[in-house]
């Protein structure tokens, strides 16, 4: 009798990691600003095949749910196991939109997620989007560099530089020509549609203004 259960065991335990069984990725969406979330807000969640360098990323899945509560807020995102090629590269972007459907934040770079070593559950941490409920007297800035991509909200006083997946709040400094914002580490200086950034022990110089925010 108990030669005969292991093989429906195993069995069991087979049917459990099928192939049909759906693909699964979890995971919490957060910003990095001391803003409450609107109420009635939408969290949208997209899969995306990012294999191909050369052309637009594939809708694989996507989900939109309402945005309770306050960040983090909990997701999680169902395709069918045989949509997924464990030789193909996939990854996350999330978006947080408000009740009337203007976009607050967005994930400035994908996530990456499920095949390659990549994760199947993640912490996103969105941007906030030009122009998206910035403080009076706030200016928002793409800049493209040589090997690199950013943002920076520019104001009177301080300016916070967008990176992949992370912020730096930036104060002010004192310069002979242009905006110079600095924490010592990290520095920001623009001088009309030209900036430099000083970041991670690196000079990035000749960045150029973009007419529409990193995506």
């Amino acid at each position: 009798m108990r030669r005969s259960l292991v093989p429906l065991a195993l069995a069991v335990a087979a049917g459990c990691a099928s192939p049909a069984s759906p693909a699964q990725v979890t995971g919490s969406v957060s910003y990095r600003e001391r803003i409450a979330l609107p109420a009635g807000g939408r969290l949208r969640v997209t899969l995306l095949d990012v294999s191909l360098i050369d052309q637009p990323a594939r809708v694989v899945a996507e989900r939109e749910l309402e945005a309770r509560g306050q960040v983090p807020i909990p997701f999680a995102l169902e395709v069918e196991r045989a949509r997924i090629d464990p030789d193909r590269r996939y990854a996350l972007h999330a978006e947080l939109s408000a009740a009337e459907g203007g976009l607050r934040w967005a994930t400035p770079t994908a996530v990456p997620v499920l095949t390659r070593g990549a994760p199947s559950a993640v912490e996103i941490v969105v941007a906030r989007v030009a122009g998206a409920g910035a403080p009076a007297g706030v200016r928002v800035f793409a800049y493209d560099c040589a090997g690199l991509a950013f943002r920076a909200e520019v104001g009177a006083e301080r300016a916070i530089v967008f990176l992949a997946g992370r912020s730096v709040t930036l104060p002010r400094v004192p310069s002979a020509s242009g905006a110079k914002f600095s924490d010592g580490s990290t520095t920001f200086w623009s001088r009309g549609a030209e900036a430099s950034l000083h970041v991670d022990g690196a000079l990035h110089t000749g960045c150029r203004q973009r007419a529409r925010p990193v995506p």
